[in-house]
């Protein structure tokens, strides 16, 4: 008995200490995941201070600004500091535990999408109701700086619940204030129109003219594309179209599916065509069990040699992978045509592979269609050098110049350094124009 009441006694110490030390590793890690909050939100509510602090000075500056040229250059600086503003509200969900700023967010990315407005004015000086929208995003500014500023004044001191509480004081101390108002502003509605009119679709433009097949010989085209990953093993496989529907851009679209004699589905990818046979898309659908799926572990030189078989059967345009990337169980590839030596990032091609089974998760080509009709200019009127000194002076030259096609426009994709997080600065490769940066936090 004695044996057995010593055995029960240091199992329970055993479960006792055990029961502690994991209420202790597990106080420890919500501990280190508390700091990591307020230290990535301490940082988050830092660069916020700063960057407003910059948009209200780009302001104060378009007031006062003594000639056009001071005016424009003071509300660019001013339309930028927003952007950035705006990036970081859209980055707190991920890097911190702040809940959201309505009203904040809304205030800086009507302001943003304002100011845009008075900076295509000619006139030498801006109207009353221009200054009065000014004047209002100001009032904005230096409302919800004080804010900022207290939620890192006291440094490690500041609880994730002290900064809580100083955001609800600060959205409601917005919420008080008079937005960017644009109602029944003409001059600025026309603005906006002229920089995306309106143009409505035409049904199935992309293809027009171009010949268009009955089902069962999309069903045969879908076959062909599938190749092994419809080869299922002994027994009649018919490839049947299970639903369709219709694109304004791209025109009727048509689904197959692989199945048995007695239509039962054998396999999970369903293949999406247009009616004149491009493959547009490859998805699997969950409720099919895969019975033939490859049993075997895929590397990227593997699974790069297998997008390419497909790509060979998908079109005969010269296709180039630009990026592939291993996360988690998957295998991602990017693809885009490269037409003249320039690249046309916006045409991509998705694959998505699994790498425990080496099986096509998906397939996505619908971008590369939306722009399948588009011509783009490929022949640069500068040069390299002409492009370069475009530039502002902080930043430097890093590698050599690409063309590329951004926005429809011909680029040169000028590497950088200079700027921190700034790695391409992009200028049109015609006018010479400034055409963005490629910016990562």
């Amino acid at each position: 008995m004695k044996v057995l009441t010593k055995s029960i006694i240091g199992l329970l110490c055993a479960t006792t200490l055990a029961g502690t030390y994991f209420s202790y590793t597990e106080h420890q890690n919500n501990r280190q995941w508390e700091q990591q909050q307020q230290r990535n939100t301490q940082y988050w509510s830092h660069m916020q201070s700063i960057y407003l602090r910059n948009f209200d000075y780009a302001l104060a500056e378009t007031l006062a600004a003594p000639t056009f040229a001071d005016r424009q250059a003071a509300l660019q600086s001013a339309i930028e500091n927003a952007n950035l503003i705006v990036q970081f509200v859209s980055s707190a969900s991920v890097t911190t535990n702040v809940q959201s700023w309505p009203a904040y967010e809304s205030f800086i990315t009507n302001g943003s999408r304002y100011l845009a407005y008075p900076a295509s004015e000619k006139e030498s000086s801006l109207n009353p109701n221009q200054v009065e929208q000014i004047q209002r995003l100001r009032k904005f500014a230096r409302t919800a700086l004080p804010y900022l500023d207290l939620m890192r004044e006291k440094g490690d001191g500041t609880t994730l619940s002290d900064i809580e509480r100083i955001s609800t004081e600060m959205e409601e101390a917005l919420s008080q204030l008079d937005s960017v108002s644009t109602y029944g502003n003409k001059a600025f509605n026309e603005f906006l129109y002229n920089q995306n009119p309106y143009a409505p679709p035409k049904p199935g433009t992309v293809f027009a003219g171009e010949t268009t097949y009955k089902a069962t010989e999309l069903a045969a085209k879908a076959k062909i594309f599938m190749g092994e990953a419809w080869n299922t093993g002994a027994g009649k496989q018919i490839v049947n179209m299970v639903s369709g529907g219709s694109s304004p851009q791209l025109g009727e679209v048509m689904d197959f599916k692989l199945s048995d004699t007695a239509g039962k589905p054998i396999s999970s990818y369903v293949a999406t065509l247009s009616k004149s046979g491009h493959v547009l898309q490859v998805t699997r659908d969950g409720s099919t069990s895969e019975e033939g799926a490859v049993e075997q572990s895929m590397d990227l030189k593997q699974a790069i040699a297998v997008a390419d078989t497909w790509m060979a059967r998908w079109s005969d345009e010269r296709m180039t992978i630009v990026a592939k990337e291993i996360k988690d169980t998957s295998i991602y590839l990017t693809y885009i045509p490269v037409r003249e030596q320039v690249s046309i990032p916006q045409m991509h091609v998705l694959w998505e592979f699994d790498r425990r089974t080496g099986a096509l998760k998906s397939f996505d080509a619908y971008n590369y269609f939306y722009n399948y009709n588009k011509t783009f200019p490929l022949h640069p009127k500068l040069t390299v050098e002409q492009a370069s000194e475009k530039l502002g002076s902080k930043v430097n030259i890093s590698d050599r110049p690409k063309l590329e096609i951004q926005n429809s426009k011909l680029v040169y994709a000028l590497s950088v350094t200079g700027i921190e997080g700034v790695s391409h600065v992009y200028v049109n490769a015609l006018t010479g124009a400034y055409e963005g940066i490629d910016y990562n936090l």
